[in-house]
């Protein structure tokens, strides 16, 4: 979409202060806030979700064990290993391989749980009875059923051209239907998805507004929101911020920076808008998306649920317990890396007489990041 420079500075000087209104509320613990918070935490909803967790973790957390058999399966950056490595003081096999692990385990279930926390911890609300509950956009599973014989190389040809790729989920409360686009945290967005958010919704808000109202008869206004499950509103890498400063060039205008800041409203039909809530804000979204006041103690019963549901369903692992998983695995790294040798004397004199044992371990750890098999 083409805009004249003079249109864009324009529009760039009306959204100016845009980042220190939205940022200008701190985030303060108070523990008799808390407290009532808790007063307010359901039993039953909280059971439900602690559930689903648990059935979760005991499916999908051994498959994380089991296709690590060998040294090529923790690669990692090369460079930040090297560097590690050293000021860690990772000197012998028992020490690197437990660094190793724990780094590969953390990103496989920061991952897992990334892909997983829309459907195991969201859809249980909203709070209110008479909305429906978060779910797969019908039109997205429409779209993604077209897909369906094509190879992949037509698939990411498809995708390009996806009108709801960048939708999560969908619920609905009284007139107004809530869209949600969910981040895992407040650093994960980057300049890429920047860029694909603000072309989606400045190209496709109209049609998924269109396509709503053919779909929901008493729906006349359509909230579209980046949602951000940790965080506060100063602690993230701004680019939820971008998104919204740069609809401004699209269209959208502030609805109201004293009452309503951080809100974007598209100036042609007024029914549409576009925001961000993040933390404990994202929660009480979630849990209530037309008045979140009243849900402010979803966040707990989100953490408490994932608390119980990780307790109960790491004891529910069938076969061995994973700690004795973890061991195995810790071990059989151990054994790899005492045997990541070169050739004995393939290597130059100078190299041999100059260079460290745990250094040459250390860079050829390093190496796994450059090939696919054999080491």
């Amino acid at each position: 979409m083409a805009i004249k420079k003079g249109v864009q500075k324009k529009d760039l000087a009306a959204i100016r202060g845009f980042y220190a209104a939205v940022k200008a509320h701190a985030s303060h613990y108070d523990a008799k806030e808390v407290a009532a918070l808790m007063e307010q935490v359901d039993r039953n909803r909280v059971q439900s979700v602690s559930g689903s967790v648990a059935d979760y973790i005991r499916i999908n957390v051994p498959l994380l064990l089991e296709g690590k058999s060998k040294l090529a399966d923790y690669r990692t950056n090369p460079y930040v290993l090297l560097a590690t490595a050293q000021m860690r003081q990772l000197t012998d096999s028992e020490k690197f391989a437990s660094f190793l692990f724990n780094n590969k385990l953390y990103m496989a279930m920061e991952t897992s749980f990334g892909k997983s926390i829309e459907s195991v911890l969201v859809g249980g609300y909203p709070l209110p009875s008479h909305s429906t509950k978060w779910v797969n956009p019908p039109e997205k599973e429409a779209e993604f059923k077209t897909y369906a014989g094509l190879t992949n190389e037509e698939k990411a040809g498809r995708r390009t051209a996806s009108v709801w790729r960048e939708i999560d989920r969908s619920c609905t409360v009284g007139n107004r239907r809530f869209l949600a686009s969910i981040k895992s945290g407040p650093n994960c967005i980057n300049d890429t998805q920047v860029t694909a958010m603000e072309t989606a919704i400045a190209n496709h808000h109209a049609k998924w507004f269109d396509q709503t109202r053919r779909s929901y008869a008493d729906i006349d206004s359509l909230d579209i929101v980046i949602g951000i499950t940790y965080g506060t509103d100063r602690t993230t890498n701004n680019k939820e911020n971008q998104i919204l400063v740069k609809l401004g060039q699209h269209g959208f205008i502030e609805e109201d920076r004293h009452s309503k800041p951080g809100v974007m409203i598209d100036k042609a039909t007024r029914r549409v808008r576009v925001y961000r809530r993040i933390g404990r804000n994202f929660w009480s979204f979630i849990g209530n998306p037309a008045e979140p006041d009243a849900a402010r103690f979803v966040f707990l019963e989100i953490l408490l649920a994932l608390s119980r549901g990780l307790s109960s369903g790491l004891k529910k692992i069938e076969g061995e317990t994973f700690e004795a998983q973890i061991n195995v695995k810790l071990a059989e790294l151990t054994l790899a890396l005492g045997n990541l040798m070169f050739p004995k004397n393939s290597l130059p004199s100078w190299i041999r007489d100059e260079v460290d044992t745990e250094e040459m371990v250390w860079m050829a750890t390093a190496m796994t990041a450059f090939f696919d098999k054999g080491i």
